[in-house]
């Protein structure tokens, strides 16, 4: 039986089980633990447990990856998302059903061959996303192309807020890095991580940027989204990514996906125009696009103008996946539906070549 020594600085486990220095086996421990202890208070002690074990392989991760020169990184990333691909491809049915509602038209073996791609295009952004801080990717954001900068600083100007919605591509940190280091007062609407460590570590890394970019929680409520658009700022609405689970259904790709109401309700409540943007690489080149969403006059908040709105908003962002399908996050998330999800056949070929 493995002996484990009870930690002295901690009130709990120091003054309730044992003497100080006293030697105990893990079983006597465990069980001495949840006697003496609330089941919830043992609930929260494990989960304090999870969450310092998952950020300290998160950290080891990121101190490790800084080690290496970007090349070195790539390579390694690439090589991670191979053998992801050929061994365990996480999500397959799901981008794959995915990619199937984006592209009917596609057969299966392009289908398997796109995919390939997107693996490998996941775990390179994945690696990269935590050395966005080095003076090459730095660079990279800071000479971005820019598409329609004269629509924002426009629609900032009638004073009203902007609704800038989106959708969940690769380079979704390179694309928060911009408005940071363009000075843009801008708000963003995120989800927390469960892990609040992980979670605070993220904030602080889009804080190395600069200070423009207001991170604001998913349940914090219209109220406060309402507050940073009277204060004529920017706020990023994700259209694929419906944090409450009571989003409006619209049709994307034909196909009913429940959208997140927020961009369509705060539209209606507060009359700042809504736009979109998308994020990507291409040529080594990062692109930031923004576009006006040409609204008409509403004259009543109710479902009927919310759908509308949404409806409107999430399908101009249809030929931008179709372009880049390898660069959209979402292809991995159930959009469309909860079930249903096939077993994806792939050949040896299919799968190495």
């Amino acid at each position: 039986m493995q002996n484990i020594k009870p930690p002295h600085n901690g009130r709990t486990l120091r003054n309730c089980f044992y003497s100080p220095g006293e030697w105990c086996s893990l079983q006597d421990f465990c069980m001495k633990l949840y006697r003496h202890s609330d089941s919830n208070d043992v609930l929260l002690l494990l989960m304090n447990i999870k969450h310092k074990l998952e950020y300290t392989i998160l950290r080891s991760t990121i101190f490790f990856i800084n080690l290496l020169p970007v090349p070195v990184i790539l390579f390694l990333c690439s090589a991670v998302g191979y053998v992801a691909w050929v061994v365990f491809p996480f999500r397959i049915k799901v981008a794959y059903k995915n990619l199937s509602t984006v592209f009917p038209e596609m057969d299966h073996p392009a289908k398997i061959r796109l995919l390939r791609r997107v693996y490998l295009q996941f775990t390179r952004t994945f690696g990269l996303v935590f050395i966005l801080h080095r003076k090459s990717l730095t660079r990279l954001v800071k000479n971005a192309r820019i598409t329609g900068r004269e629509k924002l600083d426009h629609a900032l100007g009638q004073g009203k807020g902007v609704i800038l919605t989106t959708i969940h591509a690769s380079w979704f940190e390179a694309y928060f890095a911009w408005f940071n280091l363009t000075g843009l007062p801008t708000s963003l609407i995120y989800k927390k991580q469960s892990n609040p460590l992980s979670d605070e570590f993220f904030v602080r890394q889009r804080r190395h940027f600069g200070s423009s970019l207001e991170q604001l929680s998913s349940y914090e409520g219209m109220t406060v989204y309402q507050e940073a658009l009277a204060k004529n700022r920017l706020l990023i609405v994700s259209l694929d990514q419906s944090y409450t689970g009571t989003g409006t259904s619209v049709k994307f790709f034909n196909q009913p996906l429940a959208c997140a109401k927020g961009s369509a309700l705060l539209h209606l409540r507060s009359g700042a125009p809504v736009m979109t943007s998308v994020y990507y690489m291409q040529d080594g080149e990062l692109h930031i696009d923004f576009d006006t969403v040409d609204l008409p006059e509403y004259s009543a908040i109710n479902e009927e103008n919310i759908n509308d709105i949404s409806t409107r908003c999430i399908q101009l962002y249809e030929p931008f996946v179709r372009q880049h399908p390898e660069q959209w996050f979402s292809l991995f998330h159930r959009l469309w539906s909860k079930t249903g999800y096939t077993r994806v056949k792939r050949s040896l070929r299919q799968i190495f070549f």
